[in-house]
């Protein structure tokens, strides 16, 4: 049973209401009637209010019992019937009510103690539920319209009379109505809220200050609360050697070069920390003033291994991060597309050559690959170059290859010891690769100089090389040793002119020349020793004292002390013929190697004019339109034709003088010749 008890009690207002105070379970309270917020109509409370196990209404509070709520549904389902059977919680922690209507985890309670959130469950007076009529639905939340309040009483008054003494007496009673001041509850207004469905987001501080200071007017009492977006997962740079730097380029003496910027491609040693990822964090969800949820997208996540590219790997250090590590030395990448980072062998630029982007590059890797654009004016050194885009400027190479992927216009290309490919269109531009070999698609007014030119389509061209195969050639202008057109012909009224490269041969005829004098002039030495060599030999005296000699040396002949030195004293008679005998014989032998090494001049002579004549040959398959050739002799030690200005060069090669001879002109048919010379060595 419910020890119930009925006592009478003075509210703030100073009107008397009768509350019921529960002490012992079971969890019911005795019956009362109040008037339904919804309806107006007074609630019938004949039965008794039945409230869940986890709930417990005691003489020091409204309980909850943590490990036997179950769920947050649960108790969302308890609240409402109380609420909605006309009761409100007296004394109630706003924020604790909250939390176990939505955050309430069964599997990770607070606390598991039982839980105090009232200090009692009393009704919801009908008298009461009539003063909150000020609600007002606004677009920030749930605004009240706060006024001052009177409550209108009807109360049993006494009515005095006198008793036959003359003393005051009550004689009966009579109903009065009064009307009091009177305000609202925070709690009840919570009750109330809830059956208009505002279930969520009351501001409890905001209310309470409203009603202590006895305010009126319209205020903001309830907002949803906005939903938190979570931290999207991301990276970290850990180095600053990962960043460019695009301040001008430092030169010695403090001078700057505009053109240039510092540090345009960032070198990465091995081993140096790149990235760290920064994990992602979820987001709180909003709540409606219904209590719905308002949801929030989950965070972006990604698996940091997608980000490491070649050269590099993810590694997890001691707190647990993430981390993107160079594991080799290089240059750093970015691919745009994949957001991939990697450390390359070779500097790869995306972005184009241009004033804004690079300015000219001073490259020191050993490759580089340029998806970009080469503006004009723009300038890139380096080893091998590769540029997949079109080239408006100059790329010049200190010592490796250049290809060039589509077309180089205006600009210039340059190797200084390598080849050069261009697989597109060249046109107004310049390629030289004078120690190297030249291949190109197409070409158009360009000037090519190389040790070997291979071009398919060739027109208005200026053409110098050592060996040159052209598959059609249209108004060219060809110097080589070596040229192999499959067709050729003219192109607006401008005939191909090729001016085939013959060695001056003078320079060897004076060589030979001045060989064969000096091989005369030791003969004739060598034949003057040799007389005087036998004039001195053939002397008796000189003739017996070598015999004797010889005798000696090979042991034939033993000679006594006295014979010795008879022998000695002769020698020392005859010593100044026989240092003269020494003297010419030595000479004899250095003119005999004087001569030897003449013959090995004239025989290398012979050999380097046969190498310069060697090769030198054209052949033009096929003739389709006006076509001359000619042989070009420059005299020795003139300067080379590759010297020549652009302008001089092809002056040059269309120039009929006496240093050349026509050796074909028509402008159809075919043409082939071989250059041969005669010289027999001495």
């Amino acid at each position: 049973m419910v020890a119930a008890s009925r006592v009478s009690t003075k509210g703030r207002d100073g009107y008397s209401a009768n509350v019921q105070k529960e002490a012992i379970m079971p969890n019911t309270t005795e019956p009362s009637t109040i008037l339904s917020a919804e309806s107006g109509q007074a609630a019938d409370h004949s039965q008794p209010l039945t409230l869940p196990h986890f709930l417990q209404i005691r003489s020091d509070g409204f309980f909850v019992l943590p490990d036997a709520v179950g769920s947050a549904s649960n108790f969302r389902q308890a609240i409402d019937h109380l609420f909605s059977a006309g009761y409100y919680l007296y004394g109630l922690d706003y924020d604790l009510l909250c939390y176990y209507l939505y955050d309430f985890d069964p599997a990770h309670p607070a606390v598991t103690q039982p839980h105090c959130i009232a200090q009692c469950v009393l009704p919801f007076l009908a008298e009461r539920q009539v003063l909150y009529r000020g609600l007002i639905r606004a677009e920030a939340g749930i605004e009240y319209l706060f006024e001052q309040l009177y409550l209108t009483q009807t109360v049993e008054v006494p009515v005095y009379g006198r008793d036959a003494s003359g003393q005051a007496v009550v004689v009966g009673r009579r109903e009065e109505i009064q009307t009091i001041v009177t305000q609202l509850e925070f709690d009840e207004l919570v009750a109330f809220m809830w059956r208009q469905g505002v279930r969520f987001g009351l501001h409890q501080a905001v209310i309470k200050s409203i009603l202590e200071q006895h305010k009126t007017g319209r205020y903001l009492i309830a907002t949803p609360r906005a939903p938190v977006p979570g931290v999207d997962a991301g990276v970290q740079e850990q180095t600053a050697e990962i960043h460019r730097d695009d301040h001008p380029r430092k030169l010695a003496g403090g001078r700057v070069d505009l053109t240039q910027f510092q540090n345009r491609y960032p070198q990465i040693k091995a081993r140096t920390v790149l990235l760290m990822k920064t994990p992602c964090r979820p987001g709180r969800p909003g709540r409606t003033l219904s209590g719905g949820i308002i949801h929030v997208p989950e965070p972006f996540d990604f698996d940091l291994g997608t980000l490491a590219g070649s050269g590099t790997e993810v590694q997890i250090d001691k707190e647990g991060h993430e981390l993107i590590v160079a594991i080799r030395d290089g240059f750093l990448n970015i691919d745009g597309e994949t957001n991939q980072i990697s450390i390359v062998d070779k500097i790869i630029g995306r972005e184009g050559v241009s004033v804004r982007t690079t300015g000219d590059l001073a490259l020191q890797g050993d490759e580089y690959e340029e998806h970009g654009e080469v503006q004009e004016r723009r300038t890139v050194t380096g080893k091998n170059l590769t540029m997949l885009n079109n080239v408006y400027g100059t790329v010049r190479s200190t010592g490796g290859r250049i290809l060039l992927k589509q077309n180089l216009v205006g600009g210039a290309a340059h190797n200084d010891a390598g080849p050069i490919c261009v697989e597109g269109l060249v046109s107004n531009a310049q390629v030289r690769a004078e120690q190297g070999e030249v291949t190109i698609a197409r070409a158009e007014n360009a000037i090519v100089i190389g040790q070997r030119v291979n071009i398919v389509e060739a027109k208005s061209c200026t053409i110098l090389a050592d060996e040159v195969d052209i598959q059609q050639a249209s108004g060219c202008a060809i110097a080589a040793k070596q040229v192999h057109i499959g067709k050729a012909g003219a192109r607006a009224d401008q005939e191909t002119a090729i001016c085939m490269l013959l060695p001056d041969l003078s320079g060897f005829g004076r060589r030979l020349e001045a060989i064969q004098q000096q091989e005369q002039e030791g003969l004739h030495k060598l034949e003057t020793v040799k007389k005087a060599l036998a004039l001195l030999t053939q002397e008796d005296e000189l003739k017996r004292y070598f015999g004797i000699v010889a005798r000696v040396k090979k042991g034939e002949l033993q000679l006594s002390p006295e014979q010795q030195a008879s022998l000695k004293r002769k020698s020392e008679q005859l010593a100044p013929k026989i240092k003269q005998i020494s003297q010419l014989n030595a000479g004899m032998r250095t003119m005999q190697d004087a001569q030897s090494f003449v013959r090995a001049q004239a025989e290398e002579l012979a050999k380097a004019r046969e190498a310069a004549a060697a090769g030198i040959q054209c052949k033009l398959e096929e003739i389709t339109g006006e076509t001359v050739v000619r042989a070009l002799t420059l005299p020795s030690g003139a300067p080379g034709l590759s010297t020549l200005s652009v302008e001089a060069l092809r002056t040059r090669l269309r120039t009929s003088d006496a240093q050349t001879k026509t050796l074909f002109s028509d402008q159809n048919g075919c043409f082939s010749w071989q250059y041969s010379i005669r010289f027999t060595p001495l």
